[in-house]
């Protein structure tokens, strides 16, 4: 019996689609290609990390100088899998074709970017920075700023990957004068208009809306992210795996797509989140 996808072009899709749905992904370190194929769920993968050992010396003459070694070390993480089943009755197999085809790949995609993006919010509350909010559902400037003040000195703008919100509070950024109000200096004009999940940009920071892993439905309570570059990470099985079952007595086919990943927090000082429940 033919089957409904070609294995290969199916897997290249749902991978291409994965990378379009992304989130936090999308701000985060594309590792695969730094580590070994991953192959099991439960086992564990390396993230590589330099550690900062490079120091600056006076030179006294007839004193020999000690060398700063290069240390590797390495962050492990669990590989965890996620995988998405479909089902196509036979009376609607004659319209598995063209666009529906390309619609099945985006929902398959879509449902297991969720998991992977909410997994990588999971890592990012495990940072060491955290500034506590007023209120559950809003956030202010002033409760941003205090957020970039754990930074320090390191607050170059391009040294920030994003702002990560919950979709409940855009409206907070829509009526927060430093975010829309294009006479100062450091706004942007467009802010407000949506791109690629972008909603505009604070103080020169892209601010990216997601559901995913923004939300403690516990606490009912929004979580906001200040997100420096390289302080998240992922890896991906290169390879999707596809398969295809046709069930007789249902008249149907049923097809899945799963894969093995691993997140990581890269850089424990690299991420602030701001809520009212500091935990």
């Amino acid at each position: 019996m033919a089957t409904l996808f070609i294995p290969q072009v199916f897997s290249d899709a749902i991978n291409e689609k994965l990378g379009t749905s992304l989130k936090w992904g999308s701000i985060s370190v594309d590792a695969t290609s730094m580590v070994p194929e991953i192959k099991n769920y439960g086992d564990t993968v390396h993230f590589p990390k330099i550690k900062r050992t490079a120091i600056v010396t006076t030179p006294v003459k007839g004193t020999p100088m000690t060398p700063a070694e290069l240390d590797m070390s390495d962050s492990t993480a669990t590989i965890k899998y996620v995988a998405s089943p479909f089902r196509v009755y036979d009376i609607d197999k004659a319209q598995v074709k063209g666009d529906v085809q390309n619609r099945v790949i985006e929902q398959i995609g879509d449902a297991m970017a969720k998991q992977i993006d909410t997994d990588l919010a999971a890592e990012a509350d495990h940072t060491v920075f955290k500034t506590a909010t007023a209120a559950v559902d809003t956030v202010t400037s002033e409760e941003l700023q205090s957020g970039f003040d754990n930074f320090g000195d390191n607050v170059d703008t391009d040294t920030f990957a994003a702002i990560v919100i919950n979709p409940r509070l855009r409206s907070a950024f829509a009526g927060m004068s430093e975010f829309v109000n294009t006479s100062l200096t450091y706004q942007t004009a467009g802010n407000g208009l949506v791109k690629n999940n972008i909603i505009g940009y604070y103080f020169g920071v892209p601010v990216i809306c997601t559901a995913n892993g923004t939300y403690d439905s516990a606490n009912a309570e929004c979580k906001t992210y200040i997100v420096k570059k390289d302080a998240l990470g992922y890896v991906f099985q290169k390879s999707i795996t596809y398969n295809e079952a046709y069930n007789p007595l249902l008249l149907a086919t049923d097809i899945s797509a799963s894969s093995l990943y691993a997140v990581k927090i890269l850089n424990e000082t690299g991420i602030v989140v701001l809520r009212k429940t500091v935990v």
